[in-house]
């Protein structure tokens, strides 16, 4: 009963916390959407969280809770990965989230099973799915920027042929583009705009895509701009360059599909056959939940598969 009350309690606030986190994340919606009319109108980037002149840098909407995540050097980290993932999310919401589901989880496992043990494991996965969420995000959309590159590299060559400068050939990329590669090469766009030099905009893009490929774009344009040459052949070059990489980097994929499927399997069968032997005879796997011994040999052996698993990952990941 207690265990249910507790439940119950903790539910009516997280939905309390998300409402007010909804509302004020309309409110911040509207002010962008405002920001971006009125730089329509006005051809002048609007100074606030839209993205113009000043950008918003608060890890959390909260005052003193901003204070402080701003003292904090992970948090800096963190941010740097919402914003690689996409997200119109703030650091301060992310690590609010991770807690909530913990506690939920953590509640929730307890009320039915009533294992401390398994309600703790329960309650770090959970925890961690937030995190885990951001970072596979992150991943996809950095792979998206990567393949999305070399067509955008060959568009900007050809709008430098037709007589573009490089900042017009810029924002060709950004309006024919889709999002990631759209939205970084605005953001370039608007710095060069704003009064950054070439070097300084191109070296914010490394620091917020972090994609190999870049700082060879950003060595061949510097050099191309301050000593002379042509940049459009620079960049029909580093097109090819990046084409090729990836033809190889396929090639490795295709070489270690067998060692990455073993490893899925070998990591997945355990928890298969303890499911159905939970399903199909519980009588006999009751001791390993039940019993200290059980637990000691649940726990070294998912501790054992992780490690093997990591090991695997690192062996067949290939860099090209």
């Amino acid at each position: 009963m207690f265990g249910m009350v507790a439940l119950l309690l903790f539910a009516a606030f997280a939905l309390v916390g998300y409402a007010i986190s909804g509302w004020a994340q309309e409110r911040e919606e509207a002010k962008e959407a405002l920001g971006r009319r009125l730089t329509t109108m006005t051809g002048t980037p609007v100074a606030g969280p839209s993205g113009g002149v000043l950008k918003d840098q608060r890890l959390s909407r909260i005052g003193f809770l901003n204070a402080i995540l701003q003292r904090l050097a992970l948090t800096k980290n963190l941010m740097r990965v919402i914003r690689q993932a996409g997200l119109k999310r703030r650091v301060g919401e992310v690590l609010l989230y991770m807690p909530l589901l913990a506690a939920a989880a953590f509640l929730l496992v307890t009320f039915l099973l009533g294992k401390p043990l398994f309600a703790v494991v329960a309650a770090v996965i959970a925890g961690l799915t937030p995190l885990m969420i951001v970072l596979q995000l992150r991943r996809k959309r950095l792979a998206l920027f990567s393949e999305q590159l070399p067509d955008g590299l060959d568009l900007i060559r050809a709008a430098l042929q037709a007589g573009h400068g490089f900042l017009s050939a810029l924002q060709v990329v950004a309006e024919e583009f889709p999002d990631p590669i759209a939205g970084e090469f605005t953001e370039v766009a608007e710095e060069i705009r704003l009064g950054l030099t070439v070097r300084e905009a191109l070296q914010h893009l490394i620091e917020r895509v972090e994609d190999p490929n870049l700082p060879i774009l950003a060595a061949g344009v510097v050099i191309t701009q301050e000593v002379g040459g042509n940049l459009a052949e620079v960049l029909d070059n580093i097109s090819y360059t990046i084409r090729e990489r990836f033809k190889l980097l396929r090639e490795v994929r295709v070489l270690t599909a067998q060692g990455r499927l073993s490893g899925l399997v070998l990591t997945a069968l355990p928890f298969l056959v303890a499911t159905c032997l939970l399903l199909f005879n519980a009588e006999y796997f009751r001791p390993m939940i039940e019993t200290k011994t059980g637990i000691y040999m649940m726990g070294y052996g998912i501790l054992s598969i992780a490690l093997g698993h990591l090991v695997i990952q690192r062996i067949v990941r290939i860099k090209v």
